[in-house]
């Protein structure tokens, strides 16, 4: 173990995404070198990059994502704001059209405008750029792109780098995967003579098709952010809508909806898809902007949980983190503050591993429960809008049942300014797990 906190010379992040650079940030402050293995092509501007299908849609930060890069960033509101990035407030800026009527908030029983946390729309390129010039600004960060990885190296049961694609071995004291969906750990647990780890699914097949536009009057609409939520009747009822506001006077037009209504990228087409939504606002909106780039359509057929805590046996140097041990229907905006979350719980444990005597053995065990808790609120919170429709079929996760049904009656009895409402809302924007509504459980 090294001196001043560090764990180890080399900690080694599979996949460049917003899950690897937060890991980057967080194994910086405990290894004396951390390499990001990138298999895509170095990003040299905020542009959608071929392995981020879903980056030409736009991202909502949740305030605990946003809480967690300005901690690791000192003045990471200045970069975003310096971007372009939009200020949003929760419940001020935010707008949800229903069929019962305008809801200010996240919380839809919320019918007037309230003030809630702070946070900002952007594109998810430009975030992500963001948070790339600042884990690349780290002295023992180093990145390598067009970087394939074909598999552990395994020196008696632990893991202790990867190879890539070139052959080269690259040795590391910690491998932490962040490859996202098709991730490494699952591919190489069975391989390494370990169980895979239980999955649960939501069939949620979403799908939703934006374009960028520029609007004859850029003050048309005061919020930052609206949505068109589905009715839950007739014909069209899956279908949902919304604009964002972006910068340099842009707004992004979206519509999706669910198993298969998919909409279509012919403009004409778009906007008479938009016509049959449940508030008129948004095909009102479309009919004045002009179209500045191509409609693109992003689809995911199911989220997918790795429960990595229900395993008794793991090779100690192998993490995996953010969507590697959960992916989310992104229509909730939730994967990158959870990958947040698992990332500031990695980095507690790390520095709770540094002042002791332990090292890095049994680290993945003692990690799982942790990343576990930071999936589990925003999993069940998905789960539950996902199976109002009843073509979603899949796992629904009743063990965490109790605590929602606690968050709920928490929400509905307690007054707007009462520490029982914050703290409904700091586990709803993800600043905190769903188990920190347990400390409100007399003992």
């Amino acid at each position: 173990m090294g001196q001043d906190g560090r764990l180890g010379e080399r900690a080694v992040v599979v996949g460049g995404g917003m899950g690897g650079l937060l890991s980057a940030r967080v194994l910086s402050d405990h290894f004396d070198e951390v390499v990001v293995l990138d298999r895509d092509h170095e990003p040299t501007t905020a542009a959608p990059r071929g392995t981020v299908p879903q980056g030409h849609h736009f991202h909502v930060l949740l305030p605990g994502g946003l809480d967690a890069m300005t901690e690791w960033f000192p003045g990471f509101v200045d970069d975003l704001v310096g971007t372009g990035s939009v200020e949003m407030q929760l419940g001020r800026d935010f707008y949800a059209y229903t069929a019962a009527g305008v809801s200010y908030s996240l919380q839809r029983h919320q019918p007037e405008p309230m003030d809630g946390p702070m946070t900002y729309v952007q594109t998810r390129p430009q975030l992500e750029q963001n948070v790339r010039n600042r884990v690349a600004g780290l002295t023992n960060v180093h990145f390598r792109h067009r970087a394939l990885v074909d598999g552990p190296i395994v020196e008696d049961d632990q893991v202790v780098g990867v190879t890539v694609r070139d052959g080269e071995a690259i040795r590391a004291d910690l491998v932490v995967d962040a490859s996202g969906r098709n991730s490494c750990t699952a591919q190489w647990l069975p391989d390494l003579g370990y169980d895979k780890a239980p999955e649960t699914y939501v069939n949620c097949d979403v799908s939703y098709t934006s374009v960028i536009v520029e609007p004859e009057e850029w003050d048309a609409f005061e919020g930052s952010v609206f949505f068109l939520m589905p009715s839950g009747e007739g014909d069209h009822a899956g279908r949902y809508g919304s604009v964002v506001k972006l910068p340099g006077d842009r707004w992004l037009l979206s519509l999706g909806s669910r198993y298969g209504d998919t909409a279509p990228t012919d403009w004409d087409a778009f906007r008479a898809y938009g016509a049959t939504l449940v508030d008129p606002i948004w095909s009102t909106l479309a009919s004045t902007v002009t179209p500045l780039d191509d409609i693109r359509t992003y689809r995911m057929a199911r989220a997918v949980r790795h429960h990595y805590e229900q395993l008794e046996r793991f090779p100690d140097g192998l993490i995996p983190i953010a969507d590697s041990v959960c992916f989310f229907n992104p229509i909730h905006g939730q994967g990158m503050s959870s990958a947040a979350g698992q990332c500031v719980g990695l980095g507690e444990l790390l520095a709770e591993r540094a002042r002791g005597a332990r090292g890095l053995e049994g680290l993945g065990l003692d990690f799982f429960p942790i990343a576990a808790d930071w999936v589990r609120g925003p999993w069940i919170m998905a789960a539950l809008n996902d199976f109002e429709h009843p073509q979603c079929t899949g796992d629904f996760p009743m063990d965490d049942v109790p605590d929602l049904e606690e968050l709920g009656r928490v929400a509905v009895s307690s007054s707007p300014d009462s520490p029982e409402m914050q703290l409904v809302l700091d586990i709803s924007t993800l600043r905190k797990p769903l188990s920190a509504i347990r400390s409100l459980t007399p003992a």
